[in-house]
């Protein structure tokens, strides 16, 4: 049996804010060390983002303020924080474009916010 793979052009979505829900988090080691990878999933856009963070428990730390936006409440110094449980929560996702050395474009998130909705 043939194996057949239609070629589809991937291109970034618009700068801009987009609601967001968390379909996975991992650990992985990255260039930096232990890391979490995020994946988000545009609602509107039927786009999949990626995004990493360091591990850490700084509440100024993104991951802890990513967590924040997702719980949709601000967490406290002392609490325990299940990342796992985050995935199906949605948020509002500041988006940007950037561009590669080699000219190619690519989104990236800058931040997460709370769900307005």
């Amino acid at each position: 049996m043939a194996i057949t793979i239609t070629a589809s052009e991937s291109s970034p979505i618009p700068t801009g804010e987009y609601r967001v829900e968390l379909t996975g988090i991992e650990l992985v080691d990255g260039q930096f060390g232990r890391q979490l990878r995020w994946t988000f999933s545009v609602l509107e856009m039927g786009k999949t983002l990626s995004a990493y963070s360091t591990v850490s428990s700084s509440l100024n730390a993104k991951c802890m303020r990513w967590a924040s936006a997702l719980l949709g409440r601000s967490i406290k110094a002392g609490e325990s924080v299940n990342f796992d449980a985050l995935v199906g929560q949605t948020a509002t996702a500041t988006v940007v474009r950037k561009r590669k050395e080699d000219g190619s474009e690519f989104n990236a998130i800058e931040d997460l916010l709370p769900d307005n909705e």
